[in-house]
């Protein structure tokens, strides 16, 4: 669950980069590499990338995640196993 919940959180920030900084800013390739990857070295290029980017400009784009995550609750909730993997 937290591998596709985690890929769920930075596809949404990705969004929010490309919504508030555009698509050819550098983090947004950073944030897309997460979103498909969700590897360590991917979620780590990502932290480093926001918070590159300062706290103010971070806190919007967080705040911007948020949003997107508590509106649309599916991507999330998707990705429960309440009962482990089905095969």
């Amino acid at each position: 669950m937290f591998e596709t919940a985690g890929k769920t959180f930075f596809a949404a920030l990705r969004d929010a980069v490309a919504r508030r900084l555009g698509p050819d800013h550098a983090c947004f390739q950073v944030m897309a590499r997460a979103a498909d990857v969700g590897d360590a070295d991917a979620t780590a290029a990502a932290q480093d990338a926001l918070n590159a980017l300062g706290g103010e400009v971070a806190a919007v784009l967080m705040a911007d995640v948020h949003k997107a995550l508590r509106e649309h609750p599916a991507g999330v909730l998707g990705a429960w196993q309440p009962f482990g993997n089905r095969h």
